[in-house]
């Protein structure tokens, strides 16, 4: 037990007892320098006993070099990436320097992470330890933080320790913090009682120290020597008293052994296996560290030379002067020249830029043709990272900018949105040619429409269209294709419209291959939603063939385009079929920017066909994957559809909630449809549990919007059927009409089943004395389209309709009816109502209680998805993102929530009944 830490110490004894219960857990431990967190992570690993403990260490000079941390982490185990999906294995391998890297995004390898931590824990328990985390590099810290939130019941316990610094603790959100205090007077007095101090000095000591550990050690050395202050002023931070005394012992130092612990500050802690070469060429041997060692600056750990402490590599390394440092970096910088592989030579120009070096168009070069290897054995973060460092040493002008642009296009892809846009800022200081500089701003404005930013990215690339025309009409038109693409993300359809005519004229004129299927697959949903419906269709589908194969590209997500053209077109088969392959091929590829996208709206197609489970869990999803990636627009959008399916369930606490985050989210965002279509989301839930006047008031909301936007009423954002049944129950008929227009006019344009279907229903509604003849051409649009919610609507209708004319029998046949749809559906707030009306029509009581799927979490709800498709524990883990452990745990859940249900042949007969309505 560490001295003044009983409840930290308590704290980390539980979490590794927990993992030794198979429940995993992770902890961020904070706290500034010196006051114990490295102890503590010690600790850890002295009562882990029979766990496998993985260690790895941030190192200020390697904080930018792409998974050098994780490398360390993994090494011993490195022997397991066999049994983790291909994908993953291959991805993680090319990450680790261990074999051909891979052109996966970052979260491929995050995947891969969590997967080799799954496969690491099926031998037993694991402790994670990671230390100084400020400065282990972000692409380790991600894809560590990625799993971390993924960890279930492996039995994997993870500490990190990190100083106060707000961008590691951004990254390992929501992980649980415990943040380290000064020990108590007691505690701190109990340390230093064996020093040989005046009470006067302790005094100052205990006052200088307030508490650090590691002050408490250190500075009565530096008492010995005279070197406090007795000022009555502030004190200096902790971190400077400790700089300044490690500083005092090694300028005591020979200097050849100052020189030796430089080179060995610039090597880091995992050295190149020509260590001792290095120390040669500057005349150097281990020997020449030995007074180190004798002033407790150094220690030997596994056979090698380790600084003692992080502040002391740091004070070698920063008290040194610059010529001394830059004197270091050239000479590892010599040792690593000839180095072939794409990681060495990554560290070989880093060291080379430390080090002081102008401008060298030879290795910018080399730099560059490194980087620009086949994307097949080059991994994105290492390219982008290559391509900066070329663009380094590059003199100013075009090519640095070129160099940039190449650089951010690969931070893009690995799904480093900020990197991407640092660089693209820079590039364009650079740019001098009109082409670059169009091409640096269009990919600016992309990066800002997955940052959640589309109106900026739209005025931008507005901006920047007129001058694309004279440069490049193709590129005029994809510019412009980005523009329609932003407007679509904020709702302003009329917008949309005129600027799709537009670019479409370009793409008509010059007809540029590259340009005009975006280009024309937008204008096919700008048709869809509000133009020539029947133009749009014509068009969608004469794009069929390259949509038969999934895209996996952003700015244009081709298959998530192509999905909202067939749901806009009312055609939810071929949507779903879309979406389906589509969402298969981005979880095996790991994209899981593309992934979150194409949930999200896969969820929406799958509401309306009446795959309410199957909705609810992809929301969910994309909505967690939307936050790992920092895609705030899909988040926004998930948040959304979420919230539209839990208010068709009737999960009024969930409806509720992810509204409001929609909503909030939106509004920060500059999202407004995706507020409103969170309004939606919430009149949806009123309306099914009979508050009329609630549900037209969020309804309201969202009639106003699409008038505002020159929208009408569609699929992806609709209101008007449930305004109108709202206005009807209320008795505001005049009202009910201006609605019921609305949908009869979306109706007309084309073939649209389901509009033609609720304005019907609605027709009904207001006109009762004709609404058997209204209510079967409802029915009669339905036949040939899988939307049973609408269905089950239209026959609640009949029935409600039938039992207030006095038709008692023929109400009771219809309300059966729908009461059997809301009940395969799991509506259980409009089952209630169904119930209801057959009670009062003379029908038996009939008690409505949740669906059998209710007291599934979304976690357990994806799960029963992934087994019910068929797939074994290992391809649900892959595919989900778990462990097979969690997987394992999960579906036992499932077994214990779900009656009658013990087998997976069971659980896919279950789930059968909720695909179909």
């Amino acid at each position: 037990m560490l001295l003044g830490r009983t409840a930290e110490c308590a704290r980390i004894a539980d979490l590794v007892d927990d993992a030794r219960t198979g429940r995993s857990t992770a902890l961020v431990i904070r706290g500034e320098a010196g006051i114990g967190k490295s102890s503590l992570l010690r600790y850890a690993e002295s009562v882990a006993g029979d766990l496998t403990v993985l260690r790895t260490h941030g190192i200020e000079t390697e904080s930018q070099l792409p998974y050098v941390g994780l490398a360390d982490l993994f090494r011993p185990v490195t022997d397991l990436l066999d049994r983790i999906p291909g994908r993953q294995a291959a991805a993680l391998t090319g990450a680790l320097a261990l074999g051909p890297a891979v052109a996966q995004d970052r979260f491929a390898v995050a995947a891969g992470t969590l997967s080799l931590l799954g496969a690491v824990s099926e031998s037993g328990p694991v402790l994670v330890v990671v230390d100084d985390a400020q400065w282990l590099d972000p692409y380790s810290l991600d894809s560590l933080a990625f799993a971390t939130r993924r960890l279930g019941r492996e039995g994997v316990v993870a500490l990190f320790a990190t100083r106060d610094t707000d961008e590691a603790s951004s990254r390992l959100a929501p992980v649980e913090t415990l943040t380290l205090r000064g020990l108590d007077t007691d505690a701190a007095r109990a340390l230093v009682a064996d020093e040989p101090l005046s009470p006067h000095d302790i005094t100052w000591l205990l006052s200088e120290a307030r508490g650090n550990p590691l002050a408490l050690v250190e500075l009565p050395s530096l008492l010995a020597r005279g070197g406090h202050r007795r000022d009555t002023g502030a004190p200096p931070p902790i971190g400077e008293i400790l700089a300044r005394t490690f500083h005092s012992a090694i300028a005591r130092l020979p200097l050849r052994a100052q020189d030796a612990m430089l080179l060995l500050a610039v090597l880091g802690p995992r050295p190149l296996a020509g260590t001792e070469r290095v120390l040669r060429d500057q005349g150097l041997t281990y020997a020449s560290l030995e007074p180190a060692e004798r002033a407790g600056l150094m220690t030997v750990e596994e056979g090698a030379y380790v600084f003692r402490h992080p502040l002391v590599r740091s004070g070698v390394y920063h008290g040194a002067s610059a010529v001394r440092r830059w004197r270091a970096h050239r000479t590892v910088a010599r040792a690593l020249q000839d180095a072939q592989a794409p990681t060495a030579l990554e560290r070989y120009a880093w060291h080379l830029a430390e080090s002081g070096a102008d401008p060298d168009e030879q290795v910018a070069a080399a730099l560059e043709h490194a980087a620009s290897a086949e994307p097949a054995s080059l991994a994105f973060p290492l390219a982008a990272r290559l391509y900066a460092h070329a663009a380094r040493f590059t003199p100013e002008g075009e090519r640095k900018a070129g160099r940039l642009l190449s650089a951010a296009r690969a931070a893009q892809a690995a799904g480093s949105l900020d990197e991407a846009a640092g660089l693209l800022d820079r590039a364009l200081g650079h740019a001098t040619q009109p082409r670059t500089r169009l091409d640096v701003r269009q990919l600016l404005c992309y990066v800002d429409i997955q940052r959640g930013r589309p109106a900026r990215a739209s005025e931008e690339l507005r901006a920047a269209v007129d001058e694309a025309r004279s440069v490049d009409p193709g590129l005029a038109a994809v510019m412009l294709g980005g523009v329609t693409l932003t407007e679509l993300a904020v709702g302003d359809l009329t917008a949309a419209r005129a600027t799709s005519d537009e670019s479409m004229r370009i793409v008509e004129a010059f007809t540029d291959a590259p340009a005009a299927l975006p280009v024309r697959l937008l204008h096919a949903l700008v048709q869809l939603l509000g133009g020539d419906a029947e133009d749009g269709r014509a068009l969608l589908h004469e794009l069929e063939k390259p949509l038969a194969e999934p895209d996996l590209s952003f700015p244009y997500p081709v298959s998530g385009v192509g999905g909202l053209c067939y749901l806009a077109a009312e055609e939810l088969d071929e949507g779903h079929a879309l979406l389906d392959r589509a969402v298969h091929a981005a979880r095996a590829a790991s994209t899981v920017g593309l992934l979150a996208h194409l949930l999200g709206t896969l969820s929406v197609v799958e509401f309306w066909r009446g795959q309410w489970t199957s909705a609810l869990a992809h929301a969910d999803e994309s909505a967690r994957l939307g936050e790992d990636t920092g895609r705030v627009i899909e988040v926004c959008r998930a948040l959304a559809a979420q919230a539209k399916a839990e208010a068709a369930l009737n999960r009024e606490t969930d409806c509720r909630r992810h509204g409001a985050q929609a909503a909030a989210l939106a509004a920060a965002a500059d999202l407004p449809m995706d507020a409103a279509r969170a309004h939606g989301a919430l009149g949806l839930l009123e309306l099914g549990l009979g508050r009329h006047e609630e549900a037209a008031r969020h309804l309201e909301n969202v009639r106003d919007f699409s008038v505002a936007n020159g929208r009408g009423d569609g699929l992806y954002l609709s209101w008007a059927a449930d305004l109108a049944d709202a206005y009807v129950h209320l008795h505001r008929t005049d009202e009910a009409y201006d609605v019921l227009r609305v949908l009869e006019h979306e109706a007309g344009r084309g073939v649209r089943p389901i509009a033609a279907a609720a304005a019907a229903r609605c027709r009904a509604m207001l006109e009762p004395g004709d609404a058997e003849r209204h209510l079967d051409r409802a029915l009669l649009h339905l036949g040939g389209v899988m939307a049973p919610f609408e269905r089950g609507r239209t026959e609640f209708t009949r029935g409600e309709l039938l039992r207030r004319q006095g038709r008692r029998g023929d109400a009771r046949q219809w309300l059966r009816r729908g009461l059997a749809t809301f009940e395969r559906l799991g509506a259980t707030g409009w089952a209630a109502r169904a119930a209801a009306e057959l009670h009062a029509a003379g029908g038996d009581q009939v008690r409505t209680g949740p669906a059998p799927l209710d007291g599934l979490t979304p976690q357990e709800l994806r799960v029963a998805l992934a087994v019910g498709r068929g797939v074994t524990n290992h391809e649900a883990a892959e595919q989900l993102f778990l462990s097979v452990k969690t997987v394992e745990f999960h579906l036992g859940n499932i077994y214990r929530k779900l009656d009658g249900v013990h087998r997976r042949a069971q659980l896919v007969r279950l789930l059968s009944q909720f695909s179909e309505a």
